[in-house]
């Protein structure tokens, strides 16, 4: 009777052991896109609205990623673009601080990036990604779901061409006198390459 008793308690203790290393596994690969907990960008809010993935976020040499989005609604709110390595894991940046927060005005449009552009407009740009990102991923998170957002790869340093009214635009310059009748501020410089990304909405996502 005895012997039943330790080996029923050797299997209960084998059990035991068995699921506190499974429950350690799941925990340790929680994190990413997709079960990461959702950032509150407003102190007393509610955590924000998960609504678009970008695959193939880079960061590193001369390229970066730029995310613009546009209010479609009649109210102020902030959105944010959390950014996750190769493997997963826990977003890069973390939201809840501000580390790429954008607050958007009735109709407006913001472009949080990852890095600084000569030949485009950022208005916030994210800290604490790196410069080795290769093969990212983002989420997109908002205070409202009225928003709609595009996503593009860019080469940061660019090349200085004419453009504006100038008559011989894509030409490469050095100074506004190399562009014909463009006039001031008609030598700009402007990205080499831009990919665009696509964005998977919660309805492509099938939540």
């Amino acid at each position: 009777m005895e012997h039943d008793s330790r080996g029923r308690l050797e299997k209960l203790a084998i059990i035991v052991m068995a699921s506190a290393l499974e429950f350690a596994w799941v925990s340790s690969s929680l994190g990413g896109v997709i079960d990461s907990p959702l950032p509150v960008l407003t102190s007393g809010g509610s955590p924000a609205l998960f609504v678009f993935t970008v695959p193939g976020v880079m960061k590193v040499g001369n390229l970066d990623t730029e995310f613009t989005c546009t209010s479609l609604t009649t109210s102020t709110f902030k959105f944010a673009v959390e950014v996750f390595g190769s493997t997963g894991g826990p977003p890069l940046n973390d939201a809840s601080t501000g580390n790429g927060v954008a607050t958007l005005a009735v109709g407006a449009t913001q472009t949080i990036s990852t890095g600084s552009t000569s030949g485009l407009h950022e208005d916030v740009v994210i800290g604490n990604v790196g410069t080795s990102l290769r093969n990212g991923s983002a989420r997109i998170v908002s205070e409202s779901k009225a928003i709609t957002c595009t996503a593009y790869v860019v080469d940061k340093f660019g090349t200085m061409r004419c453009g504006g009214s100038s008559t011989n635009p894509g030409t490469p310059c050095t100074s506004d006198a190399n562009c014909v009748s463009g006039g001031v501020g008609s030598c700009r410089t402007t990205p080499d390459s831009m990919l665009e990304l696509k964005l998977i909405s919660k309805k492509q996502r099938g939540d």
